[in-house]
C-alpha cells in the first residue's frame, strides 16, 4: 500500500473502486446481471452506489431525501477499515458474518435483493479488500 492510495470512505477510493471492478474478467461473468442501488454507511456519511450489470455505474456522496436504494450496509468506520484488511479478524471476513457478529454493523432493506446479489457483491467486497482502506 502506498501513501497515493485514497482513503476510506472519500469519493476518491470508490473511484478507483469502480475502475477495478470494470477491469475483472471475473465480475464481468457473475455479476452481468447484478443491478442494485446499494448503500453504504459509514458512522454518519452515506455512500449510493449504483451497480448495473456488475459494474459500479454510479456514486452519489451523501444522497439527497430524493434518492432511493435497495439494500444499505451500516457499519462504523473502525468495521469498514476492519473489514477492508488484506486478513481481516475473524467474524470480518463478509458482510454476513460481520451482520451476525459484529454489533455495530448491520443489512438493512431488501434482503432478497441483497441475497440474489450476493455472489457478485461478494466479489467486489474481495476487490476492495484488495484496495484497503488507503494510509492514513
Amino acid at each position: 500500500m502506498t501513501a497515493s492510495q485514497p482513503r476510506f470512505p472519500r469519493r476518491e477510493w470508490f473511484e478507483t473502486l469502480r475502475e477495478v471492478v470494470a477491469a475483472d474478467a471475473e465480475m464481468g461473468v457473475i455479476g452481468r446481471w447484478c443491478d442494485l442501488d446499494l448503500a453504504l454507511a459509514v458512522d454518519d456519511e452515506l455512500v449510493l452506489l449504483l451497480v448495473r450489470a456488475g459494474r459500479i455505474a454510479g456514486i452519489v456522496p451523501e444522497p439527497d431525501l430524493g434518492a432511493s436504494w435497495g439494500v444499505t450496509l451500516r457499519g462504523t468506520l473502525e468495521d469498514w477499515r476492519t473489514f477492508l484488511q488484506p486478513v481481516p479478524p475473524p467474524f470480518y471476513t463478509d458482510v454476513l458474518a460481520m451482520n451476525s457478529r459484529v454489533p455495530s454493523f448491520g443489512i438493512e432493506g431488501d434482503r432478497r435483493a441483497f441475497v440474489r446479489h450476493l455472489r457478485a457483491l461478494g466479489r467486489m467486497f474481495d476487490l476492495a479488500r484488495r484496495l484497503g482502506a488507503g494510509s492514513a
